[in-house]
């Protein structure tokens, strides 16, 4: 798997197969067992699709509606949020990165966003690595139109009028890459500009997400590159977080809990550690829409 899509790989998410879940393609999840009074549910999300392929269905509809809350990554209902991400996207000191990479790398850099975007380097290069490229994703992505589970949940719980909570803070998902070297960041960045490959990445990726096969999805995120160095901060440590307190609030409420599909699977995966923590986890199919 390219560099490329390791950055896609950011749509399902920002080790060893388990042969007990690996057959099981499945998007949503019910939790049950281990004293809950009521069942919970989990649901695997991308965080941008095109729209031609977005499928949110009944089944999924009505998981929703049974659950007492919606839990996402964040909490997409903070009003400051927007403020604080604008915040948190600066580098240090509002230093250009212009200044530690090469004349080349910059070159690369500075043509792709002045043609993309209308300015370059010299005012673009003061956000993180990271920031930049979401900007090169929401360009490379093959579609006009895309949509968004995470904001179209809080839409439907808007109208449910049901609570809306986040498993992180915005802060700490900005700290996570910021603990991955810069240097490695920016490789990455120009690396993924020079590749021509987005179109058949982003396809292979969204057509494995739809055939809702979460096994395969996690092993091409996970495979090399920065997803598999950095497997254990992107997504297994923060998965141990997310399931203790998983564990804390459905003794008291049932959730209906959507993250990127990237953390269910896996030995680290939030479907395996709940099961390792004794809870039931069985997947719901339905092609209805």
């Amino acid at each position: 798997m390219n560099r490329l899509r390791h950055w896609f790989a950011l749509l399902l998410t920002l080790g060893i197969f388990q042969p007990v879940f690996a057959q099981d393609n499945s998007l949503l999840w019910k939790i049950s067992g281990n004293g809950l009074a009521k069942e919970s549910y989990l649901f695997g999300t991308i965080h941008l699709i095109c729209k031609e392929d977005f499928k949110f269905d009944h089944t999924a509809k009505k998981a929703l509606e049974q659950a007492d809350q919606l839990w996402l990554e964040l909490d997409l209902d903070d009003s400051t949020l927007s403020g604080q991400m604008q915040q948190l996207s600066i580098r240090e000191g509002m230093r250009n990165m212009s200044e530690k990479i090469t004349p080349e790398d910059a070159k690369v850099l500075d043509d792709y966003f002045t043609t993309n975007y209308g300015v370059g380097l010299a005012q673009l290069g003061v956000l993180k690595p990271f920031v930049l490229a979401t900007m090169v994703l929401m360009k490379e992505i093959p579609c006009t139109e895309t949509e968004n589970f995470e904001y179209h949940l809080v839409s439907l719980a808007k109208e449910q009028q049901k609570p809306i909570e986040g498993l992180e803070t915005v802060a700490f998902q900005m700290s996570v890459f910021d603990s991955i070297p810069e240097s490695l960041q920016i490789q990455e960045l120009v690396t993924m500009i020079q590749d021509n490959s987005a179109a058949d990445d982003f396809r292979g990726l969204i057509e494995m997400y739809l055939s809702q096969e979460v096994e395969k999805l996690w092993a091409e995120m996970t495979d090399e590159g920065m997803f598999a160095s950095y497997r254990s901060l992107l997504l297994d440590q923060r998965n141990q977080k997310w399931v203790e307190k998983i564990m804390r609030e459905t003794k008291e409420s049932s959730l209906f809990i959507a993250v990127g599909s990237g953390h269910l699977a896996g030995d680290q995966g939030v479907i395996n550690l709940l099961r390792n923590q004794g809870y039931i986890l069985e997947p719901i199919y339905s092609n209805a829409n």
